[in-house]
This record gives structure tokens, C-alpha cells and sequence, in this order.
């Protein structure tokens, strides 16, 4: 049996090899972004996932993803106008509008083109798709 002490440390040493394999950062009690490392908690219509990874916004996901060569179509995002979750896979984005996330300019999920066409024509911009989610898109999100 271990002692007192190794017991914490073994304990400890499991759960911290688990969160850490659950994607995001969670040593001070607060889920992080496991791109950017930014608390996820603070803008929750925002929130974006892959798995058990977090992210503060799609643009983190799809960049993660990109880098993990993780298929990013399986992840969700927040939905602008219902809150809730959106398959990224079929989700249209309104890209280049006045919206912002906590990241500033950034993928807004969106669940059918004509939700996606409204967003754009009242926040500016254009909509993508998921397939037109690319390299070069990303690196224009500032």
C-alpha cells in the first residue's frame, strides 16, 4: 500500500496526465483554451470544443486542429442566434462582420445559410462554409 504522501503524488500525477490529455489547461481550477490558453469561461457563447479539448472560439479550434491534423468538422461551436451547440461540419460561418470573439475576428457558427444570410446582412461580411474554411482564411482572422 502507499503512504500517505506517495498516494498524493501518484494521485495527483494521474489527474494531472488526464487534463492535460483532455486538451486545455487546467492547473488553477479553470478551463483553458488548448490553442491559446485563454479561459474559456469568460465568454461561454463562444465556447467551442473537439473531444474533450476546449477552445475560446472557432478560429482557436480550427487552428488547433489544423496543427493536431484533427478533422475539425467533428468539433462544435456556439450558434450566434440560439446558443447552442453546432456541428461544424454543417455549420455555415459569417467571416469579416463587425462581430467579434475574445480572440477579435473570428468564425461565427451559424446553423443554416439563411440564419447564415441574415447574420451578414446585419453585421456585414460574408458567409463560408465549412469546406471553405482554409490555411489562408484562418491566417486573415486577426
Amino acid at each position: 500500500m502507499f503512504s500517505p504522501s506517495r498516494r498524493g503524488f501518484v494521485l495527483g500525477s494521474f489527474g494531472a496526465l488526464a487534463l492535460h490529455a483532455c486538451g486545455g489547461s487546467r492547473e488553477d481550477g479553470v478551463v483553458r483554451c488548448a490553442q491559446c490558453g485563454m479561459r474559456v469561461d469568460t465568454a461561454p457563447a463562444w465556447l467551442a470544443g473537439h473531444g474533450e479539448a476546449r477552445f475560446d472560439g472557432p478560429k482557436c479550434l480550427f487552428r488547433w486542429a489544423a496543427a493536431q491534423g484533427a478533422d475539425a468538422g467533428s468539433g462544435f461551436g456556439t450558434e450566434y442566434y440560439d446558443g447552442e451547440r453546432v456541428e461544424l461540419r454543417g455549420a455555415f460561418f459569417g467571416v469579416d462582420s463587425d462581430v467579434l470573439s475574445p480572440m477579435g475576428d473570428d468564425l461565427v457558427p451559424l446553423r443554416t445559410r439563411e440564419v447564415a444570410e441574415r447574420f451578414a446582412r446585419d453585421h456585414g461580411g460574408r458567409v463560408v462554409t465549412f469546406a471553405e474554411v482554409d490555411e489562408a482564411l484562418l491566417a486573415s482572422l486577426r
